[in-house]
């Protein structure tokens, strides 16, 4: 396995690098087994801690000021920052926000240690991989969002990787076969760091995107809000994929067609069902739109599309797919500017512009894919020819999962899964 992925997959497992995957709530199912917050050496620690939170209060002129019936909290504010920090980075991010919003006084702890805190998580905490990707700023300007930033695209691979791994082999839990779960563990830890970089080329593909459209229109004509499709922006994605390791070029391409795969098949209803169940249920004959997937992908990245794939149904993914669509358009929502924001644009001038103009949505076989095709050429260099042969059988058969896994993980099934769903809803 190549030196990135065993980097990566070692920060993901090792429980010292991973306090930024504990940060997720637990109702959100990506983690299985909850932890104590500051482990059992500061159990007792924990407890006096904040049980003298109470008893901290704020004088009039602004200053902290002790209070004789708290001496453990008067203490602990009188200890060295260098102190402060050390006990602060025990707690993981989640805990950190939680304290944050405990009272005044905490709040000024965690905000004033903040960049220490960062650059230690920056140094010891995150792979390479979410690193080489995504830089971190200079020290003098690496901040708290910097890292709540990170941890939300690792969030989201995480469970975009575990919806993928359900759609494959089944939910874990409810397997009684030791084999089975360590095969499931075994396509989770590898499809993960290839779910990350897949992540990354979509959140770029989209910034590149929404720059060449917005802010245009100078002066502001009310053209009207509209989105449309077009064509590839292979010289753009070039310079992505250039970010990406060049041996796993190939596997996060593969992945990123596996997902695609993942989602026109979840898009689309059930084809063992009649029409009589198809008109009772309120299914569509008609699968989704590929524009609409398109749209979904680039705008909703890697975190939507797992939030969809956990729609246990059909119909409830397809009331999400129209849900999310509609929701970014500022003609029928309210909140449209939220949904704009967390695509990435935040500029107050770009979102004003947002409703008198066009946005350009490549189309769904058009990303990625005419880049990989140009340097598989006959006359680039850029992959073997053993590589160029296994991409055009790749191609004719659709089974890109058994070339990421590396084995026939499918057993002689259809890459997208096969033709049997789950959706037959009691």
């Amino acid at each position: 396995m190549p030196l990135a992925m065993e980097r990566f997959q070692r920060s993901s497992a090792a429980p010292e690098r991973t306090r930024i995957r504990n940060l997720v709530p637990a109702g959100d199912r990506v983690i299985a087994k909850k932890r104590p917050s500051l482990g059992k050496a500061a159990g007792g620690f924990q407890s006096r801690f904040l049980a003298s939170l109470r008893s901290r209060r704020k004088s009039v002129g602004g200053e902290l000021a002790p209070n004789p019936s708290s001496p453990f909290l008067d203490a602990l504010f009188r200890l060295p920052d260098e102190l402060h920090i050390y006990m602060l980075r025990e707690l993981c991010v989640a805990d950190l926000l939680a304290l944050r919003g405990t009272s005044r006084v905490l709040n000024m702890l965690v905000t004033e240690n903040a960049p220490a805190l960062v650059r230690y998580w920056v140094k010891h905490r995150m792979g390479n991989l979410h690193l080489q990707l995504y830089p971190a700023p200079s020290p003098n300007t690496i901040d708290f969002p910097f890292l709540l930033t990170m941890r939300r695209r690792h969030i989201a691979s995480i469970r975009l990787t575990r919806q993928i791994a359900h759609h494959l082999l089944g939910d874990p839990m409810e397997q009684v076969c030791p084999r089975q779960k360590q095969l499931w563990s075994s396509v989770y830890e590898r499809m993960l760091p290839l779910v990350f970089g897949v992540g990354y080329f979509l959140d770029e593909h989209r910034r590149l995107l929404l720059e060449r459209d917005l802010g245009r229109i100078r002066p502001r004509s009310r053209i009207g809000y509209h989105i449309r499709t077009t064509g590839s922006i292979t010289d753009q994605e070039r310079t992505i994929l250039k970010n990406l390791d060049a041996p796993l070029r190939m596997q996060y391409f593969y992945m990123y067609c596996f997902i695609v795969q993942v989602l026109l098949r979840k898009l689309r209803p059930p084809s063992g069902a009649g029409a009589v169940e198809k008109f009772l249920r309120g299914w569509s004959n008609q699968p989704a739109c590929t524009e609409d997937i398109a749209f979904f992908l680039i705008l909703g990245g890697i975190g939507q599309v797992a939030k969809l794939l956990a729609c246990p149904t059909y119909s409830e993914r397809r009331r999400y797919l129209l849900s999310f669509r509609t929701h970014m358009s500022p003609h029928t929502s309210k909140c449209w500017r939220k949904h704009w924001k967390d695509a990435g644009v935040v500029s107050p001038a770009l979102l004003d512009d947002i409703p008198c103009t066009q946005i350009g949505i490549t189309q769904l076989d058009q990303i990625w894919v005419p880049l990989i095709a140009e340097l598989m050429s006959p006359g680039t260099r850029e992959f073997t020819e053993q590589e160029k042969t296994r991409y055009e059988e790749l191609k004719m058969s659709k089974k890109f999962i058994n070339e990421v896994m590396g084995y026939d993980i499918l057993r002689g099934r259809a890459a997208d899964g096969g033709e049997t769903d789950d959706e037959h809803e009691p």
